[in-house]
């Protein structure tokens, strides 16, 4: 048979989580028609040489909604082996979208996904309002698969506009909203996302709008999904950030509900409440066990965030930090220097109630850059270390130098996964499924993107905590079951060539990128 490519002498990993095995595959008409010892002809031949090959990557959590209308290669994800990436989390998405609602989703994407607006604003094209129009424009344009999840707030803002950010839904909005989730999945989209973050509010300093949205109405948007071979639910914060304790049986019956995979946002290790993680993933695995389609996502990465006092939304879960932090610069000057404010935001650190993902320890916020020569000593030393050198108390001093530089003053910290044992056990579990790049959003602020090729390289070769062909089954055939992905995420005849080759010997990401941030210097 002559094929159109035959990937030959390859370390094949299928994707099935089974042992790797040496042979050929052959493609032809972009789908996999054979495996094994080959002799047949091809018009083009790759001599993989023992190196892996793999089915495509899939990142099941971004936020390349927006990207993708300019950048129809998403742009880094697909240098890390992703060939599929999924957009519309957290609730937020470009479509459906009245054109007077245009700038405050852009606004609202800016401050919580940490997008640039300018950015935002240069590249869309608007040749859409609803989401089976959104869907016909991306498709015209594209170089990798892409699986869109409609997005509540966004669907929400469109029935209700302003009030979507202040109140509960009346039932013939209700219906309405099921009409666009109805249309959407008609139209090809892959489910509903959900948000319930309390950290998470808009430009305005308002909640996002899917955060005013009651359990019904969720539920009455989810059954949408019955019957559909394909699709899920993603949900963030539901109902007390995601913590399973609490969740156990709303996730269980969200997914009876919608008769399709819940997952949920996620099992991290957080040093403001270090054990949390081990209670949640035991009752992840608890649900895991008895068979439901419930799942935490997980990731390889330390979340680590650049930031300034002009795009510090990690500290929009304390009510005193986000009242002056949503302001414009010069009214967040005035604030800071008063008393009463700095009284306010103390407070709000030293209320362990409020659900801030800031972790209240100054000792993890480095100063990363100043822009005054006669600050440039601080640079690299934490906030705690430099307090203690000029006799004051952190938040003062934090605030002192952002204020001498004009709010330009750039820090990092830590927001999760800081101890990499607890990450490890987190990999590890059959329960957790592998993703949370955010690729597409906060560029200014972390890169996600290389989470693969992290795994791949750190916590598989370096670490040696997960089998290779076990991260290959958690970055392929695990996300493409819960998706309905039926045609990739494995290597079997008949399936699409949706392949990678990699030389596990040295994948891993590029000295530029690190699971903490992608800036210049910094070595994964």
């Amino acid at each position: 048979m002559a094929y159109d490519l035959l990937i030959k002498d390859g370390r094949i990993i299928d994707g099935s989580g089974g042992p790797s095995f040496s042979g050929d595959v052959a493609i032809k008409d972009g789908k996999i028609v054979d495996i094994g010892k080959l002799s047949g002809t091809a018009t083009q031949t790759v001599h993989a040489d023992g190196q892996v090959v793999a089915p495509g990557f899939i990142d099941i959590h971004t936020h390349m909604d927006a990207q993708l209308t300019w950048d129809p290669l998403a742009t880094s994800s697909y240098w890390h082996g992703i060939t599929t990436v999924v957009t519309g989390n957290c609730s937020f998405a470009i479509a459906p979208c009245k054109p007077e609602d245009r700038e405050h989703v852009l606004r609202t994407l800016v401050r919580v996904e940490g997008m640039s607006l300018n950015a935002l604003q240069a590249g869309i094209v608007w040749n859409w309002v609803t989401i089976p129009e959104y869907l016909t424009a991306l498709d015209r344009r594209l170089g990798l698969n892409v699986a869109v999840f409609m997005g509540h707030s966004a669907i929400r803002q469109f029935v209700m506009g302003p009030q979507a950010s202040e109140r509960a839904a009346q039932p013939e909005e209700v219906e309405r909203m099921r009409v666009l989730v109805q249309e959407g999945m008609a139209a090809g989209a892959f489910g509903i996302t959900f948000n319930h973050n309390p950290s998470h509010v808009g430009a305005d300093g308002r909640p996002v709008p899917s955060r005013l949205s009651t359990e019904e109405e969720m539920l009455s948007l989810v059954k949408v999904l019955a019957g559909y071979d394909r699709g899920a639910v993603q949900i963030i914060g539901y109902p007390s950030q995601g913590l399973v304790s609490s969740a156990q049986e709303g996730y269980l019956g969200m997914a009876q509900a919608a008769g399709r995979p819940i997952m949920w946002l996620g099992i991290l290790h957080q040093w403001q409440r270090p054990q949390a993680w081990r209670s949640a993933l035991a009752k992840a695995e608890k649900i895991h066990q008895s068979g439901v389609p419930v799942y935490p996502m997980s990731t390889p990465r330390t979340i680590d965030v650049l930031f300034t006092l002009t795009n510090a939304h990690i500290f929009d879960g304390f009510p005193a930090w986000k009242d002056v932090l949503t302001k414009s610069p010069a009214e967040v000057t005035a604030a800071l220097q008063r008393p009463e404010v700095r009284a306010a935001l103390r407070q709000n650190l030293q209320d362990a109630k409020l659900p801030g993902t800031f972790s209240r320890r100054w000792d993890l916020v480095h100063v990363e850059s100043t822009k005054r020569a006669e600050n440039k000593r601080w640079d690299g030393q934490t906030v705690e270390a430099m307090a203690q050198a000029q006799g004051k108390d952190p938040l003062d001093a934090f605030c002192d130098l952002a204020l001498h530089e004009d709010l330009a003053t750039e820090f990092t910290t830590v927001l999760a996964n800081g101890d990499e044992g607890a990450v490890g056990e987190i990999l590890q579990s059959p329960a957790t499924v592998i993703g949370l790049s955010d690729a597409g959003a906060h560029a200014a602020l972390e890169c996600g993107y290389g989470f693969t090729t992290y795994l791949l390289g750190y916590w598989v070769r370096k670490k040696k905590v997960l089998s290779l062909e076990e991260a290959v089954r958690k970055l392929t055939s695990m996300p493409a079951a819960i998706l309905g992905l039926k045609d990739r995420g494995s290597i079997r005849p008949g399936l699409a060539a949706d392949l990678v080759v990699f030389d596990p010997d040295t994948v891993g990401p590029c000295r530029r990128w690190s699971p903490m941030t992608c800036r210049p210097g910094r070595n994964a």
